[in-house]
């Protein structure tokens, strides 16, 4: 009997197991294999003492150990009781083991004993976690996709619902010349904003890994703010609500950060304000910023404040985490994912920002966003004097927001003066016309003390000034007062509040309208003739009507195989430039390009060649040079981007 028992130590040594055999009376084991101390940490002796010490080792057991001892008493004779994973902390070695554990009520040596067996499963166990592990991130990575794709489909329709109502409204006021352009300029805002979202979308590396990279561009604070309020203004106006903008003081309107992501969080959160705020309530977005004490960065606070449904307190802990939304009966209608705040808080915190949130049932919510972005010198160049822009005069009832229009303008070299009366504002403007110091620029506020500011636009109109004054309105609708503004003499306007970058977009529309207004522009790419390899019967028949309106002589070709043909058929010399395709059938863009380049004449290796595709990422960039393209322009084609890019294509050639 020793020897079997020699034979059976020597075996469970060599398998990392244990076997014990002892008994219930005094917890005292007749036998315990000699390896227990390496693989327990525990002294042999102690255990043998008591054998309730290793029992008390081996965790995840169903029950604690004295509820083990009871059940082993009951055990009948040559029954077992099993434990699939019995999991074991080694305190000396700080190892973690884990076996199946057995105990057997035996007869030994003819005396009634329990057979202890622990099999090591260790290596078993840690490869089932490292599978559970993969099957985590697999789940993670389907999770991510659903989670990108379901918010994708929301952020869809709300440029989408923008787009096709003012297509309608473009429809129903076609003979007013003046709507149709303020309305197709809100569906180019939209349509910028929808296509970011498709160009995310198509980024699958994006959807796998569940984050989004962040682009860091110059972009313009008052330009982002008018995609964000072209999209939400019309849904607020849809639910009859008071959509309110204001703004501090902003000295700084131009920054380095992602511009899309800073438009997702904002149309993210503003959006629900509108979705959660009932028919007439209020939403105040207001905008500020914050020199901040390290460097060029800025501290650029968004706050969203709505008289909507609110949150209770509990909600409030958990709305950015994903899939959450607050069960209530006036939110049973409202359709969403629940991922809108969690992606929004994501995207914050990537851009190194913070986004907090109170709210009260029944009064409300408040969401308070900080994002930190570079700040860029916005008075480079002399855009205002290259503009004829030297004296501006400001006419407002609100002192604050003529005081933010002079801040934005300081350091700029323009002289603002303001005004609160309309009848002080003409006199300024008689005797600063006198003096040949007229305006360049008069903004008008809609609340003006003695005067509306129809009446005074009228008078100013009425006067016999030495140079007339460009008339701009400053409001926050220009719908409810567009026809009232126009039969005035007011054609244009600016958003309220008033950013500098907007107020220089306007300004550059104003001059090259007025420029073109008698006598059309020569077109940079005037005369020259070019190639455009096109298979799709629609995208043609536009980009040779938009290439014809720039003077652009345009040929088509409807594969690659004929724009190779029609190239090689021409003299030298023909075309200025080629526009390829990439997907097209018989012979693709880049098989078209190379075969070109092969061709043996001298400006096949000159001519320009430039992709116009759909496939807009970086490494689709790099595929169209590496054929020997010298450019590539995204579909939809930015006609004015085409123009630069053939211009300076060819003139960086003739430098050469």
């Amino acid at each position: 009997m020793e020897d079997l028992v020699s034979f059976f130590d020597y075996v469970v040594e060599k398998n990392k197991s244990i076997a014990a055999i002892f008994n219930l009376e005094d917890y005292k084991a007749d036998f315990l294999t000699k390896n227990v101390t390496q693989l327990v940490g525990i002294s042999r002796d102690t255990i043998m003492d008591d054998i309730r010490v290793l029992l008390n080792v081996g965790k995840k057991y169903a029950g604690d150990p004295t509820d083990l001892i009871a059940v082993l008493k009951k055990l009948e004779l040559e029954d077992t009781l099993s434990a699939d994973v019995l999991e074991v902390f080694n305190e000396e070695s700080g190892e973690i083991r884990y076996f199946k554990g057995t105990i057997k009520h035996v007869i030994f040596k003819e005396k009634d004993r329990y057979l202890l067996v622990w099999i090591d499963k260790t290596e078993e166990v840690t490869r089932n976690k490292q599978m559970e592990a993969m099957v985590e991130v697999a789940k993670s990575a389907n999770d991510a996709k659903t989670s990108f794709l379901a918010n994708m489909s929301h952020d869809f329709r709300t440029p989408m619902n923008a787009i096709t109502n003012f297509n309608l409204l473009i429809a129903k006021n076609s003979e007013n010349p003046q709507k149709v352009r303020d309305y197709t300029h809100k569906i180019g805002l939209a349509c910028q904003n929808l296509l970011s979202l498709l160009n995310d979308v198509l980024d699958m590396s994006k959807i796998e890994s569940g984050q989004s990279k962040l682009s860091q561009e110059e972009f313009a604070l008052g330009l982002l703010l008018e995609e964000v309020n072209s999209v939400i203004a019309f849904q607020a106006k849809a639910k009859q609500q008071d959509y309110q903008i204001h703004s501090g003081g902003m000295q700084q309107d131009i920054f380095i950060g992602d511009k899309q992501r800073i438009n997702e969080v904002l149309v993210n959160v503003l959006g629900n304000a509108v979705k959660y705020t009932p028919v007439g309530g209020t939403i105040v977005f207001s905008i500020d910023e914050s020199k901040n004490a390290t460097g060029e960065y800025w501290d650029v606070h968004f706050s969203i404040k709505d008289n909507g449904i609110g949150m209770s307190k509990a909600f409030q802990e958990t709305i950015f985490d994903a899939f959450t939304r607050e069960k209530k009966v006036e939110a049973t209608e409202i359709q969403g994912t629940g991922l809108g705040m969690a992606i929004a808080k994501n995207l914050v915190e990537m851009m190194g920002g913070t986004i907090n949130v109170s709210s009260e049932e029944g009064i409300g919510s408040t969401f308070d966003i900080m994002i930190r972005l570079q700040g860029v010198d916005q008075n480079k160049g002399d855009f205002w004097k290259n503009h004829g822009i030297h004296r501006i005069l400001v006419i407002d009832n609100d002192v604050n927001e003529c005081a933010k229009i002079e801040t934005a303008l300081k350091d700029t070299g323009v002289e603002v003066f303001f005004s609160t009366s309309g009848y002080k504002a003409l006199h300024l403007i008689e005797v600063s016309d006198r003096d040949k110091k007229g305006f360049d620029v008069i903004i008008l506020g809609m609340q003006i003390m003695s005067l509306s500011c129809f009446e005074l636009a009228q008078r100013i109109h009425e006067k016999k000034l030495l140079s007339s004054p460009i008339l701009l309105l400053l409001t926050e609708d220009w719908e409810e007062v567009a026809d009232e503004a126009r039969e005035s003499g007011i054609y244009d306007f600016l958003q309220r509040p008033f950013f500098m970058s907007t107020f220089k977009q306007l300004i550059e529309d104003i001059v090259n309208r007025t420029s073109s207004s008698n006598i059309r522009q020569i077109s940079k790419i005037g005369g020259m003739r070019l190639l455009a390899a096109e298979d799709n019967e629609i995208n043609a028949d536009i980009l040779i009507e938009l290439l014809n309106m720039e003077g652009a002589v345009t040929e088509r070709a409807v594969n690659g195989l004929e724009a190779v043909k029609m190239f090689s058929d021409a003299k030298p010399g023909y075309y200025d430039a080629i526009l390829m395709d990439i997907q097209m059938p018989v012979m693709d863009g880049y098989e078209a390009t190379k075969a070109i380049r092969e061709l043996e004449r001298e400006d096949a290796r000159e001519i320009p060649i430039i992709a116009m595709t759909a496939n807009a990422f970086a490494d689709d960039v790099q595929k169209a040079l590496g054929a020997g393209m010298n450019a590539h322009v995204a579909k939809p084609i930015d006609i004015k981007l085409m123009e630069e890019t053939i211009v300076n294509i060819i003139g960086n050639k003739r430098s050469t």
